[in-house]
């Protein structure tokens, strides 16, 4: 199957995207937050790889917007997967449910708070204005020979080679003993990899079969893994005299639930490491294959495009205009790969 889709076509789908949440945001609409960090999260991924079609400073200046964007939306959603996983344990507790209420009412008002700063946030920062100009383009005129030596490509298969090594040094260094620091770091190198992976999908640079499939999986198992693990390291601080009505034996054996999921989570993940490890192996592979065979290729073309380039400038000057006036795009299609 032959793709076209290139990075900015990515980057404005998901302002698109981006925008169609917004009024879901405004609302503190829980849904909304979620899907709106999912995307913010996938416009920087893409975002240095539009460079040939945006000024570098104009990227850059973009990236650190959308991630404190980004970062508002984390808060916000923090909040939701506590309350969210307290409630759930209301029902599974009935003994503790007293003291879980009082818990989650705190969660629910830190919630309100934090939506409070994030559509403060989202005003200062004139999200709406931001994302309408960035899929009006913005663009800078783009030179042929650029366009036709898709330095994005080379530039994406590298981010793939280092997002599956740090990905396998991750997954290897967790081992197979629980430890959470080293969990959550494994989470979000998968998170990372996965990510680039879709982009390396959508614009057909390849990706290995199965591997965004089985990388979603293990981050969605540690994912709960993580949000358990935040909560046992938070509940002892609601045994404090502002909070009378909790009850330490509660917490206790909340806890003591929890760490049992935990337990359980974990052993989910472990027989997933070893088809995450040989993914990163095969990844690493066959982008470094791929970066060879590419420089050849670039290395051939650009003598035919340096000849193009000449009659470009040719038939420019015979016209009276400024060379860089002039715009060329040279579309290159290509196949998307898979390795089985």
């Amino acid at each position: 199957m032959l793709r076209s889709i290139s990075p900015v076509a990515i980057l404005q789908s998901q302002t698109d995207l981006l925008l169609q949440h917004l009024p879901r945001v405004f609302d503190g609409d829980v849904d909304g937050v979620h899907d709106a960090r999912v995307v913010t999260r996938r416009i920087r991924e893409v975002l240095p790889l539009t460079r040939e079609w945006y000024q570098r400073i104009v990227v850059d200046d973009l990236f650190e917007r959308f991630k404190r964007i980004g970062r508002s939306l984390g808060r916000a959603r923090d909040a939701d997967v506590q309350i969210a996983l307290l409630s759930q344990l209301e029902a599974r507790i009935p003994k503790a449910a007293p003291s879980l209420i009082v818990v989650r009412q705190q969660r629910e008002r830190e919630r309100l708070v934090a939506i409070r700063k994030l559509i403060k946030r989202f005003e200062q920062l004139d999200v709406e204005r931001l994302l309408r100009d960035v899929r009006r383009g913005l663009s800078r005129r783009i030179r042929p020979w650029t366009t036709v030596a898709g330095t994005w490509r080379q530039e994406l298969r590298q981010t793939l080679i280092e997002r599956a090594r740090t990905a396998q040094d991750s997954v290897e260094h967790a081992t197979g003993v629980y430890f959470p620091n080293r969990s959550h770091t494994a989470r979000i190198a998968l998170k990372k990899f996965r990510y680039s992976a879709e982009i390396g999908d959508m614009t057909g640079v390849g990706f290995v079969d199965g591997a965004i499939r089985d990388l979603k999986k293990a981050q969605d198992i540690l994912g709960d893994l993580h949000d358990c693990q935040a909560l046992i390291d938070e509940l002892p601080d609601e045994l404090t005299p502002e909070h009378p009505d909790v009850d330490a034996a509660d917490i206790r054996l909340v806890i003591q639930v929890l760490e049992a999921q935990c337990r359980e989570l974990h052993a989910r993940y472990v027989p997933r490491r070893a088809r995450l490890v040989e993914i990163c192996e095969q990844s690493q592979r066959l982008f470094a294959d791929r970066r060879v065979a590419v420089r050849s290729a670039v290395a051939v073309g650009a003598v035919a495009l340096s000849s193009v380039v000449y009659a470009w400038e040719r038939a420019s000057s015979s016209h009276g205009r400024p060379v860089d006036e002039v715009a060329i795009r040279i579309p290159v299609g290509r196949a998307a790969s898979r390795v089985r």
